[in-house]
């Protein structure tokens, strides 16, 4: 079964004002964000608020390595058809990790819009404030950083590129907006890797990850700039997701 992971950091200024209380957990909701958000977070709040109905968000567990949580709600099913009667609400629930140690958060097997809705929440339990957590953006160095891990000669097995979008490349006289390309072992190919000292922006990167210490298996994943995670290897087991984003971390703090 495929997994998608959505990475979210806590904002610096909320560094002091984080506090894991199960108690607030309960106190979280749309509405209680609502009143205390402003300018475009309130705005988006109010946005969710016409998504999600019977919200909520609880502290689960506390492992050594983060607090697992859960947010639930009803969720407006996409409109399919321009007329007709408003979508259903339709049940959703999803698992959210808050790393310890560090300011990163990662939801799983959600859709960008609850998972948006659902860091609301957890900001709001977690700081009193509901705009404190942001998505992360993944900078062409850190695809760099990424691309480097994955490939690295000092592994016994290294991993492998297998596809990436890359943005306002310039190919001799030609400047492009965007190219994709997509092949098994993409590294040994010159033409990636010019187009990739070229690039101006990566959107995205196909790979293979070494063998993980965990478990001794290579994974395949795909990552966005903006933090969205898909994990094609089955059978995930949360040792091997806690180590892959790990190694996430560690790149996008470094």
């Amino acid at each position: 079964m495929i997994k998608n992971c959505i990475i979210y950091k806590f904002s610096d200024e909320s560094k002091d004002a984080r506090n894991v209380d199960k108690s607030r957990f309960s106190e979280s909701n749309l509405e209680a964000c609502f009143q205390e958000a402003s300018g475009f977070a309130r705005k988006r709040i109010e946005a969710f608020m016409t998504l999600v109905q019977n919200e909520k968000i609880s502290l689960e567990e506390e492992t050594q390595t983060q607090y697992v949580a859960t947010f639930s709600c009803e969720f407006r099913a996409p409109k399919l058809i321009a007329a007709g009667n408003p979508p259903p609400f339709v049940p959703v629930s999803f698992r959210v990790w808050l790393r310890k140690g560090n300011p990163f958060v990662i939801s799983f097997d959600a859709g960008r819009k609850s998972s948006g809705a659902s860091m609301a929440l957890l900001s709001y339990a977690t700081t009193g404030d509901p705009s404190l957590i942001e998505h992360i953006k993944l900078t062409k160095e850190g695809f760099l950083k990424l691309k480097d891990w994955a490939l690295a000669n000092s592994r016994p097995i290294p991993g492998g590129i297998r596809g990436i979008t890359m943005h306002d490349i310039e190919e001799g006289t030609i400047k492009f907006k965007q190219i994709v390309l997509n092949s098994p072992q993409l590294e040994d190919s010159p033409l990636f890797n010019r187009l990739l000292d070229s690039a101006s922006a990566i959107a995205n990167l196909s790979f293979i990850t070494p063998p993980l210490n965990s478990t001794n298996r290579p994974l395949s994943c795909r990552i966005n700039y903006w933090g969205g995670i898909t994990i094609y290897t089955p059978n995930l087991l949360d040792s091997e997701i806690g180590e892959l984003i790990g190694i996430f971390e560690k790149i996008l703090l470094g």
